[in-house]
């Protein structure tokens, strides 16, 4: 080593040098020797944090130049421990400083920070960047949630949003323990409806009707009714069990005259005569058995109090068929069930909304009502009780005190002020059939339901009165409200309505032995929803025929 740096040594060291009393490194209140001043300088770097504040101290004298980075005394100690967070920023704010020294061009700052730079590239890899969160929610160094993380909020912010998340969770709970039981009630209620139906009521009840029908369009539009086809033959004449056409049977006597429609025939008592064959639908021919009716309840004396045929709807869905009912008036009576669907059963407190054990004996038949009545547009009425206010111009099924059933439009056909001894109405749409023949706005699908409307071929079902005052049912599987219109006029009603529709609503049984017991009835034998529909809490209204 030379004399210069050992002199320069002793200097750092605090040692006196030759000729001068004392030697002080640094910018003390005397300040350095004259040689000192020539020999070495001193450039301070300020950091980020004063507290962090760092010496370098940079000897230009000696052939090989030296870098010594000195914390300030008031840091702690090389034993203790430090942050990472707050090495991280302290090697950060000794890069930038380096930086900004190398971007300068005079002095011995730029000097340095020249060599420094290459000092720090040989000696040692670059600083570390600042370190990423990742977590499931916040991602990897990326925001996903719309909130800061807990770690990065103080107490007080820590304990609001505690404050407010269990309260949100609170709100969520109840919701979805409301909505469960809602839903479970609906599941679990009397009845024999199967869980489809149950929760489509269930949304019509709580607003969500236009959802869904939604659903059941796209159901309907993704599984569509095959058209074409063909039809065992075996279908047009098993019907259960039947007797044939009675010896007793006979066309009306000559000259008799029919009753106004909606009541009872003059057509003696002891006397049915078999319906005619049904005509064949348009485009079609009928196949053997086809449209014919056969007997299905036979009086004590052997006459056919109701009769069933089954025929192809239409020229376009050929491979289904559907099933046409005429129930005599003369041997038969009526009585209106209200369903417990929107607590209708609640209202009318008189009538059971099933078939009770002691009400069996001399049960001849029952079928569905129409639609809910809250889209029925129209009205409900029983034994002086207004469940739903009769609407004029509905299409109406009518109950008289002699049991007596009648189809018509309310205010024009029938009414209270022209019938006083109305004792029920229960109403649904429109008419279908009027004076014999269809309406003239039956292809109008909007008249017909705001699920599976006119022009979709469904299951439907609709009722009619002859003009000799009989009651026509027809009902079955892709019919269309033109088709189901035209089957009611062909199977002779001067007036009929649509009841209700879809698989899980239209039925109709009837019971051989007049016992009522729905083991032994027939033509849907295989109902979507069995044979004890209408004897366990039914949802919806029904009617029940009577031997008379």
């Amino acid at each position: 080593m030379s004399a210069k740096s050992e002199e320069l040594e002793g200097l750092r060291d605090g040692e006196p040098g030759q000729g001068h009393p004392a030697a002080v490194h640094g910018s003390g209140a005397g300040g350095p020797s004259a040689e000192a001043d020539a020999l070495a300088e001193t450039v301070s770097l300020p950091a980020a944090d004063p507290a962090l504040a760092e010496t370098v101290s940079l000897n230009v004298a000696d052939e090989r130049d030296h870098m010594r980075i000195r914390p300030s005394a008031d840091l702690p100690s090389a034993s203790d421990p430090v942050p990472q967070d707050v090495a991280e920023e302290t090697a950060r704010a000794v890069a930038e400083a380096s930086a900004d020294s190398a971007d300068g061009t005079a002095g011995p700052e730029s000097e340095f920070g020249a060599q420094a730079a290459a000092e720090g590239e040989a000696a040692e890899a670059p600083f570390p960047s600042r370190r990423r969160r990742h977590t499931p929610l916040y991602g990897r160094g990326v925001r996903v949630l719309p909130w800061k993380h807990k770690a990065r909020l103080n107490p007080t912010q820590r304990r609001r949003r505690k404050i407010v998340v269990r309260s949100l969770w609170g709100c969520v709970l109840v919701f979805a323990g409301t909505l469960g039981w809602s839903i479970g009630g609906a599941l679990t209620s009397p009845g024999t409806d199967t869980v489809q139906a149950r929760l489509a009521e269930w949304g019509r009840d709580h607003g969500m009707g236009g959802a869904v029908a939604q659903l059941e369009q796209w159901q309907y539009d993704l599984n569509p009714p095959a058209k074409g086809g063909s039809v065992d033959a075996k279908q047009f004449t098993d019907l259960g069990p039947t007797a044939g056409v009675p010896t007793a049977a006979k066309p009306s006597k000559s000259g008799a005259v029919p009753g106004k429609p909606g009541a009872p025939s003059s057509q003696a008592a002891d006397v049915i005569a078999m319906q005619p064959r049904m005509p064949a639908p348009p485009g079609l021919t009928l196949d053997p058995g086809e449209g014919v009716f056969q007997v299905a309840v036979q009086t004590p004396t052997g006459q056919p109090v109701v009769q069933v045929a089954r025929i192809r709807p239409d020229a376009v869905y050929t491979g289904t068929t559907a099933d046409v009912a005429v129930i005599d008036q003369k041997h038969s009576s009526y009585v209106l069930h209200p369903g417990h669907e929107g607590g209708l059963n609640s209202i009318i407190k008189d009538v059971p909304n099933q078939i009770d054990t002691n009400a069996r004996p001399n049960l001849i038949a029952l079928f569905n009502g129409g639609f809910k009545i809250s889209e029925s547009q129209g009205g409900y009425y029983d034994h002086g009780v207004t469940a739903a206010t009769l609407v004029n111009g509905a299409a109406s099924e009518v109950i008289f005190k002699d049991g007596h059933m009648a189809v018509g439009m309310w205010g024009r056909d029938y009414s209270f002020q022209k019938n006083s001894d109305i004792v029920s109405v229960r109403q649904n749409l429109k008419l279908m059939v009027d004076n014999g023949q269809v309406v003239p706005y039956i292809d109008d699908s909007s008249d017909w339901g705001r699920a599976d409307h006119g022009s979709a071929a469904v299951w439907r079902s609709g009722v009619g009165v002859k003009a000799n005052g009989d009651i026509v049912w027809v009902g079955g599987n892709t019919l269309t409200a033109p088709s189901l219109a035209r089957l009611l006029k062909d199977a002779g009603a001067v007036r009929a309505m649509q009841l209700d529709i879809n698989l899980r609503w239209a039925d109709f049984q009837y019971f051989p032995a007049h016992d009522g017991n729905p083991d032994n009835s027939k033509l849907y034998e295989d109902f979507l929803q069995g044979p004890n529909k209408f004897f366990e809490n039914s949802t919806k209204d029904f009617m029940a025929v009577y031997m008379r």
